[in-house]
């Protein structure tokens, strides 16, 4: 067990690192002289650095400019400094130079590396309080003091955001944490809305009936606490997806020396114990590797610090990404990480956003014994009064001083937290809903009072016109109305008439679901109506519309849907329809022209059914935040198992249906080292008992595009038209991204930042004798627009089948990454 001390006071120093030309130098290193303890500058070169009293100097330097050392005042509270670097061709020494630099640095990186694993096992597990601040800027940010009190807008666009959190998080060896947060204050959190909004949505495929994993409230918050990572440089590889699909080699792993170069950047000493300083930088300047400085402890050869900077043409999302991260040693000879700093830029559109995370760590409890199951799916939780902390709770436990910008930024928060939870300002918010403008007629109305949890909307007239309905032009009058109970309990009723003017029908829906004990994400839901629905909602692009994938549905349904355990979420269904062919029905001249033989609607006789559902979804060890009485799904790292049963009761409301239907499948996402991502699913089923089993209750295949790539990891390239069996089915699919791991290796073309992708499936009908089988490869480009990333890429696919001859094509796909998940579509 040990206790580190704790801070002792400090002063600031604040101000810019510049060239001779008075540019600045964005993340230049500003370090106390002879210590290990430093900050970087930002995009802007500015910094701001805590020093304990009676630090005498500082030392700026910057890759190709010559070092500078200032002198500070002897007392001061606040001091400003603004230094200009003059270029150097000629590296210098702060305190030593070596003749053979690189051997010098060969024989000290051996030591490290065959000390690694030790230091590594010597810290199996500890607990620790924590402190951690996230600053978002804006490049242009309006004077604070500037906003009146009680405008109608957030504090996330003044410019600057900032979340701070303190509690305790606790460690054990294999990437398992738990943190339990004391205080919380998210200066952004706020919910504003200063009017309606136009958002036109599409869904394709079954709803999920387990909820969305959720990534960060904020996309631009890189960097959320240890789960996301922990920097673990003595581990071989860092996972940090948020920024690099690929793992990142540590510059201290076991095979290091084939990825980095080592050079000797001299020595200092810090109290009495010698430092080395070691410059590190990668071989292949394509890859996520990181580059900056190792400080190596002289004896024990354990890390002291690292500065180190991620290779820019490595990274997708952001710009820039570097790290500090300084270590302080424990009673039993392991050395803990106690403060890290992350400065990173990321460019969005015309402006730019930089962030900055400090996260100190103290009161360290070494190997400490934890109980069984400590570390199990619940990796964060907030504390209930987390979020009512009052200022002077935040003045006495932040171990930081803040700079001016946050200092108002947080006094002016203070100021008005108490109006912000005012009924006065959830009427104006409420009154910003509910104002009708001459636009409102296409966006929508509505009337919302947050004091009573009511609200209903009505969908404007661009939700209402559906040009490309049954029949031709259908006009749609959509809308909702929701409750909120004072203990989060939801009654919602949604639904829509629909008009066609051709065939001069109405149709229509309505439905009313009860969201109770959120923590277990319990949801009653009962459905009437008589609707134009789609056969099979996961059909090629041409069919998905077509008349063909239609049909009449007369129906009542009921569900009740639960998480019984931590990722075992199930929902049991009764379905009853009277299901309609569309005979009768006049269609649109277009339709026939645009769909051609696909218009032709699916031939069957009307016919009702009673049906039971019951589908499980089991996210093993699912992992989640504990916030405010529910869960926020993070996610698994193992496969996650999926099953259905469907059940045609015969007689039950004059059901003509007999059948009974299984399906078992898993998919997975797993990270292959350094080598890629795969992703895989399969699945596999059967109807038994099939004695009344109708055409719209066959299990369905998705039908090839011609030139669209669809998603590989779930649908094929080259089956061609939608299938169907009434039997039994294995499927298969897959897909690996390599991740620059090929390419990434050639020179010359790994700047054109190209990748490989390829993969492949399987598909087998048994009771048709039918069985398929393609792979694909391709090459892919990550583009990033105004913050959003996505891949364009070009596939080879190639297929063979016991039906038809061999055949190969080339497809065009565009995937996109979900910064709500953080993760690519496939």
């Amino acid at each position: 067990m040990m206790v580190l001390p704790a801070a002792v006071a400090a002063q600031v120093v604040e101000g810019t690192v510049l060239d001779m030309d008075g540019a600045p130098l964005p993340y230049a290193s500003v370090y106390i002289e002879s210590t290990t303890i430093g900050v970087s500058t930002d995009i802007k070169g500015r910094f701001r650095m805590e020093v304990p009293e009676g630090t005498e100097r500082l030392v700026m330097s910057f890759v190709g400019y010559k070092p500078q050392t200032i002198t500070l005042p002897a007392s001061f509270e606040t001091h400003f400094v603004s230094v200009e670097l003059e270029v150097s061709s000629n590296e210098i020494k702060t305190a030593e130079i070596v003749g053979d630099t690189k051997d010098r640095a060969k024989a000290i990186m051996d030591q490290v590396r065959a000390a690694r694993r030790s230091f590594r096992d010597s810290l199996k597990t500890y607990s620790s309080s924590m402190y951690t601040k996230i600053k978002l800027e804006k490049e242009f940010q309006p004077e604070i003091d500037s906003l009146p009190l009680g405008e109608e807008v957030g504090l996330a666009k003044e410019g600057i955001i900032m979340i701070e959190s303190t509690g305790r998080v606790d460690f054990q060896r294999a990437e398992k944490y738990y943190e339990f947060i004391e205080g919380y204050r998210n200066y952004e959190e706020k919910e504003v809305y200063t009017g309606k909004s136009l958002t036109l949505q599409a869904s394709i495929g079954p709803e999920d009936i387990a909820p969305i994993r959720r990534g960060a409230p904020n996309k631009y918050v890189l960097w959320n606490g240890l789960p996301d990572c922990d920097f673990d440089f003595y581990e071989n590889r860092i996972d940090f997806d948020k920024i690099s699909s690929k793992p990142i080699l540590s510059p201290i792993a076991a095979n290091s020396g084939l990825t980095y170069r080592y050079d000797y950047d001299g020595m200092l000493y810090e109290g009495e114990q010698l430092v080395h300083r070691i410059k590190v930088s990668p071989l292949n300047s394509s890859e996520a590797l990181f580059e900056g400085i190792l400080f190596i402890e002289d004896g024990t050869w354990a890390l002291r610090g690292v500065d180190l900077e991620l290779n820019p043409r490595g990274i997708e999302y952001c710009e820039r990404f570097r790290i500090i991260q300084n270590y302080e040693r424990a009673e039993n000879g392991a050395y803990v990480p106690v403060r890290r700093v992350i400065d990173y830029s990321i460019p969005d559109g015309w402006q730019r956003i930089i962030g900055k995370v400090i996260m100190q760590q103290d009161d360290f409890v070494i190997n400490r014994d934890f109980s069984l199951g400590h570390f199990s799916g619940e990796v964060k939780k907030f504390e209930e009064d987390a979020w009512e902390r009052n200022p002077e709770f935040w003045t006495e436990i932040r171990p930081i001083t803040l700079d001016t910008l946050e200092a108002k930024f947080v006094a002016r928060a203070d100021s008005i937290e108490e109006y912000l939870g005012s009924d006065e300002y959830f009427h104006k918010l409420d009154s910003a809903f509910n104002r009708i403008t001459w636009w409102s007629p296409l966006v929508g109305l509505g009337h919302r009072n947050r004091v009573k949890g009511n609200e209903w909307y009505i969908e404007g007239l661009v939700s209402q016109v559906n040009p490309v309905g049954i029949g031709g032009y259908r006009h749609r009058l959509p809308g909702y109305y929701q409750h909120t109970f004072a203990n989060d309990d939801l009654i919602e009723v949604d639904g829509f008439v629909d008009y066609g003017f051709r065939n001069k029908d109405v149709k229509g829906r309505v439905g009313l679901g009860y969201t109770y004990r959120p923590d277990k994400a319990m949801r009653t839901y009962v459905r009437v109506g008589d609707i134009y629905e789609i056969i099979n909602d996961r059909a090629s692009i041409e069919q998905y519309f077509s008349r063909s994938n239609y049909s009449r549905k007369q129906t009542f349904l009921i569900s009740q849907r639960m998480e019984l355990f931590n990722g075992f979420y199930a929902e049991a269904r009764f379905d009853y329809a009277d299901q309609i062919p569309l005979k009768d029905i006049a269609f649109a001249v277009w339709s026939n022209e645009l769909f051609g033989e696909l218009n032709q609607p699916s031939d069957f006789q009307r016919y009702t059914k009673s049906e039971v559902q019951l589908e499980v979804k089991w996210r093993i060890n699912q992992k989640y935040v504990w916030k405010r009485g529910r869960k926020e799904v993070l996610g698994t790292d193992y496969p996650t198992l999926t099953f259905e049963y469907r059940k045609g009761i015969p007689g039950l409301f004059n059901s003509e249906v007999k059948f009974d239907f299984f399906e078992v499948g898993a998919d997975h996402e797993m990270t292959l080292a350094r080598f890629g991502d795969l992703h895989w699913q399969a699945s596999m089923g059967s109807f038994f008992q099939k004695e009344s089993l109708r055409l719209l209750e066959y299990k369905y295949f998705r039908g090839s595009d011609r030139f669209f790539f669809s998603d590989p990891s779930g649908t094929f390239q080259l089956l061609g038209p939608t299938l169907t069996t009434a039997d039994g089915y294995f499927q298969v699919n897959a897909i690996h991204h390599f991740n620059g791991t090929i390419l990434g290796k050639v020179p010359l073309l790994n700047r054109l930042k190209l990748e490989l992708a390829a993969g492949g499936g399987s598909l087998v009908l048994t009771g048709e004798d039918f069985r398929h089988a393609e792979v694909f490869a391709g090459l892919e480009r990550t583009f990033r627009i105004k913050g959003e990333l996505f891949r364009l890429g070009v596939y080879g696919v190639t297929s063979d089948n016991n039906f038809e001859r061999a055949d190969y094509t080339l497809k065009v796909g565009i995937n996109f990454f979900n910064t709500f998940t953080n993760e690519w579509e496939y």
